[in-house]
């Protein structure tokens, strides 16, 4: 509802429309790579979503009956297919899904001596190698929507097989304990130690959007929260005027000199700055929560699917309202309030997290049985009228898992807890060498910082050790018993202080104490793997 925010969006898209390529293309003579215009293109599709405009697109419809095979092929172009394809649903062009299937199927026989380069070396071909996937993570994020976009347009199973596939490879090979696959830019496998790169938190929570659409199961929306909740919310600070380029689950240390990735040693890209050496993800960050919230309500053929849950309205037309009520994810219960002029039929889904054991759920305080279909969703068939109340309860269970490599780590819900350490944060005025002089024009208002910790975090727990949910003032906790460690902070070659390894079967060094771990994504400094004790 930012009246001046929307019309500086729309300057650009007027811009754009009205000033084509002599082929009709859009964008700019000067950018020659088309992944960027296909991202530019997404937010053109959002002002069409909110205002259907005929204009705008034929112009979609000119620009990418305008590209050929061999250009499509090449790099992170072929990431337009997402675009012909939404525009392809919307004018009926046949042309355009025929093309994108063509180009996806042949790629390898056009990008030719190009496989070299990481972002052609993505072909089903690729995909389909037993080989472990080794590629940057935000091609793989880009490129795994493409086989589920195809799969909704030509109707053939082998696309939705080689997407299902792929994603679970993916997870498989290299996922965090918050919910994000490792990217120090390229994949690195499921070590702790490895880091994921911000903008893929954005990528692949786009990406999941897709699938949960598309393929209509709970298990996407599951990782797709995740993701945001966790990975996502832990890479950015508190006030979003500052985010790290990678993120990672334990992290004791954030200096313009303290990245522990092979890639960048030592440099700036784990500190918390609003400016970073490549501006990708401080660029795009802010499409982390709108990812979330678009995919919140969304429209079946029946009726309405509440597919992820927080605090909302939908208007499902000019009668009918459903507003959502809840503090999820740190509370167990979503309350759904019908507003209707009038008594209306329609289907209600309602997800039910993987997560979840026992949900209950009633209508105007009658139970009603919450027996979830093989998608993951519940549903409630029946006229509403207005003043009818829903109230889903979703009970969260606490568990401990065990990490690759050793360790373990909390859960509860949707929710990865951690311990947040205490910090110290200095304002960073030190021009870095990496930064190639890069730095916010406004310091106050954007601050780049250094955080140190401020107290203790060489923490161990036992292996058995059972955590308590307990809710405070301040929200709800975990506390654990956890006992000191010989533990430091690691060095670089010149000295940098690094978040170090876990050490290898540690010994109590003290006494026991119960300390309180919070949701992951309120942290910046954390212990969320803790090492498990040898002996206490």
């Amino acid at each position: 509802d930012d009246a001046k925010m929307v019309e500086k969006a729309m300057a650009g898209i007027r811009y754009t429309l009205a000033n084509p390529l002599p082929d009709g293309t859009l964008g700019s003579p000067k950018v020659t790579n088309l992944w960027p215009t296909a991202v530019f293109f997404r937010a053109m599709q959002a002002a069409y979503n909110v205002n259907p405009s005929k204009e705008m697109l034929q112009a979609l419809e000119r620009n990418y009956k305008a590209y050929t095979v061999e250009r499509l092929a090449q790099r992170r172009n072929i990431i337009s297919i997402e675009g012909m394809l939404w525009t392809a649903a919307r004018t009926g062009n046949k042309e355009l899904v025929e093309k994108a299937d063509f180009v996806f199927r042949n790629r390898k026989d056009y990008v030719g001596g190009d496989q070299k380069h990481r972002d052609s070396r993505v072909t089903i071909e690729w995909l389909s190698a037993e080989k472990p996937y080794e590629m940057h993570g935000v091609t793989m994020c880009e490129f795994l929507k493409l086989p589920i976009m195809l799969y909704e347009a030509t109707g053939n199973p082998y696309y939705k097989h080689l997407g299902v596939t792929s994603l679970e490879r993916l997870f498989h090979e290299n996922e965090l304990p918050d919910g994000l696959f490792t990217s120090s830019e390229w994949t690195r496998g499921r070590g702790i130690m490895h880091s994921h790169e911000t903008c893929d938190a954005i990528d692949m929570s786009w990406t999941l959007g897709y699938y949960l659409e598309i393929l209509k199961e709970a298990k996407y929306a599951d990782m797709l929260e995740k993701i945001v909740f966790n990975a996502g919310m832990g890479s950015v600070a508190n006030d979003f005027k500052s985010l790290q380029y990678y993120s990672s689950v334990n992290q004791f240390i954030c200096t313009g000199t303290s990245n522990h990735n092979k890639d960048n040693y030592c440099s700036t890209w784990m500190a918390y700055r609003p400016t970073h050496q490549t501006e990708c993800c401080a660029g795009q960050i802010h499409r982390l929560m709108p990812n979330y919230a678009a995919r919140m309500w969304l429209r079946s053929k029946d009726g309405v699917v509440a597919a992820l849950y927080g605090p909302s309205k939908f208007k499902y037309d000019e009668d009918l309202t459903l507003v959502q009520e809840t503090s999820y994810p740190y509370n167990e219960r979503v309350t759904i309030r019908v507003e209707t002029k009038k008594a209306k039929k329609f289907a209600l889904h309602l997800r039910i997290p993987t997560w979840c054991e026992g949900a209950t759920l009633s209508v105007n305080g009658k139970s009603v049985e919450a027996k979830a279909n093989e998608g993951g969703f519940v549903t409630l068939n029946r006229k509403f009228v207005d003043g009818d109340c829903i109230v889903l309860d979703l009970p969260m269970k606490t568990v401990r898992k065990t990490a690759h490599g050793g360790g373990v780590w909390f859960e509860r819900g949707p929710l990865v807890y951690t311990y947040a350490i205490p910090e110290k944060w200095e304002k960073d005025t030190i021009r870095y060498a990496n930064m190639n002089g890069k730095y916010p024009a406004d310091d106050n208002a954007f601050p780049c910082w250094s955080i140190t910790p401020n107290g203790k975090w060489n923490y161990a727990v036992a292996a058995d050790v059972e955590p308590k949910a307990v809710m405070t003032k301040q929200g709800p906790r975990l506390r654990v018993k956890a006992y000191p460690v010989d533990w430091e902070l690691a060095k670089g070659p010149k000295g940098e202080l690094l978040t170090p390894n876990l050490p290898v079967a540690p010994t109590a060094t003290g006494k026991g104490e119960t300390i309180e771990l919070v949701p992951y994504g309120q942290t910046q400094l954390r212990l969320t793997v803790f090492p498990v004790l040898y002996k206490k």
